[in-house]
């Protein structure tokens, strides 16, 4: 079956989508009609949904040079291939909710093949001039993060961290992972996934975030959280991604729950204790054996005011304000956070301090995360470096060597007057 419809977007641009696979009453599948309308309309909470095996081709006569994806959080595709001309190009597996595909080439027409049912919310089509620069290109970080900021859910990378992350990802560039403890993927507000990374590429932050599979719900008190998400699973969940990352510094919430939410309170009793335990290769042996052992360096905590140095506070000068409230227009849900936000978190009065909690590298003595330690970025620079000079004597030792060989080959012949060499000799070349 085959529908067609023109929709005049960032191209004018003709869909044709073909089901491979009858339709499942397991799958919730909008009106064919209507499917391709539902990926045009700028919404993503409105779907379309695909079967498995369905296909999905879109094309335009002034060439297509990148595609760009809105996938329905409850509804991930997997790996799937989109065919460009001679090319089929694995895709999905990387698991981005925002998915990015440019060609090496323009083509006139594309085709989504999906191996599993999945939902589309939005695509969008650009010309090779017309690629806008903030398009999210998110990648993934290995290992090796500067900064882990554990976030309990979405809309603290804002309320709580926005200064931040702006400050240590954009600004300086650091190799920043966020870590999420609660998801939204089964709830009904998914639209939150979305928000979340349109407000973390607003802050700058260009690594795709970790997720736990904690499902969000707002208790009062630190033990009603340890029961409904069970303690020693998010422990499991810090202490993970910790030995993964292995971060020069770790960031957390407010241990007493930013607002009093226990699942805060939760996430940062977690943190407080696992970075006491990583280094210890007896404590969640299996993650160890996997990534090994870590002490963190320093671990930091919001709003925290009994650690072991004075509190780094997030300077917003330098555009970083701005910055923080543009991130916030991303948000669609939570805005009753606005005023909250400009009251409280982010003036010089306010809470948007870090605590130093624990530290291997001893107090604070400078209004900055990482006086005392050496990001990931400049351990490379000095090794590189340190490379560069180990080569350069090895380049000379080796013509120092030379040298001598030729010199006391010349003494032997008599081929040498005052100690230097007689015409076409040897020399050594500087």
């Amino acid at each position: 079956m085959m529908n067609l419809i023109r929709k005049n977007r960032i191209l004018p641009v003709i869909i044709a989508v073909t089901l491979l696979a009858s339709f499942s009453g397991t799958h919730r599948v909008a009106a064919e009609e209507n499917n391709e309308a539902l990926i045009y309309d700028n919404n993503v909470e409105t779907v379309a949904y695909y079967p498995k095996d369905s296909s999905v081709t879109v094309w335009d006569d002034a060439g297509i040079k990148a595609l760009y994806i809105k996938w329905d959080a409850g509804a991930m595709p997997g790996e799937w291939t989109l065919k460009a001309g001679d090319l089929s190009i694995p895709c999905g597996q990387n698991g981005y909710l925002h998915e990015y595909v440019e060609l090496e080439t323009p083509v006139r027409e594309c085709t989504i093949e999906l191996a599993k049912a999945a939902g589309i919310c939005e695509v969008y089509m650009y010309p090779e001039d017309e690629i806008p620069e903030d398009i999210q290109r998110w990648e993934t970080l290995p290992k090796d993060a500067d900064m882990l900021v554990f976030v309990t859910h979405a809309g603290d990378e804002i309320i709580d961290f926005g200064a931040l992350l702006v400050e240590y990802a954009a600004h300086r560039q650091l190799f920043v992972q966020v870590a999420y403890m609660c998801e939204y993927v089964t709830a009904e507000e998914k639209i939150k996934e979305h928000e979340m990374l349109d407000s973390l590429w607003k802050l700058g932050v260009k690594y795709y975030p970790v997720k736990g599979n904690f499902r969000n719900k707002r208790l009062t008190k630190l033990d009603q959280a340890k029961l409904f998400y069970g303690y020693d699973k998010v422990l499991e969940f810090v202490t993970v991604n910790i030995r993964k990352y292995r971060p020069m510094v770790v960031i957390g919430p407010d241990p007493k729950g930013e607002y009093g939410n226990g699942a805060h309170m939760l996430l940062a009793n977690a943190i407080t204790e696992a970075v006491n335990l990583t280094p210890d290769s007896a404590f969640l042996g299996e993650s160890a054996g996997k990534y090994g052992t870590w002490n963190v360096p320093k671990t930091y905590l919001h709003k925290y005011d009994q650690g072991t140095g004075k509190t780094i506070n997030i300077d917003l000068a330098n555009g970083i304000w701005d910055i923080v409230k543009k991130a916030y227009d991303e948000r669609i849900t939570d805005t009753w956070c606005g005023t909250y936000i400009s009251n409280a978190r982010y003036t010089v009065d306010g809470d948007n301090y870090f605590g130093l909690y624990r530290s291997t590298v001893g107090a604070d003595t400078m209004n900055y995360m990482f006086g005392n330690i050496l990001t990931y970025g400049e351990q490379a620079r000095l090794a590189a470096e340190e490379e560069a000079e180990r080569q350069r004597i090895e380049e000379y030792e080796r013509k120092f060597a030379a040298y001598n060989e030729q010199m006391l080959t010349a003494v032997k012949r008599g081929n040498v007057l005052y100690g230097r060499f007689l015409p076409n000799s040897y020399e050594l070349q500087q």
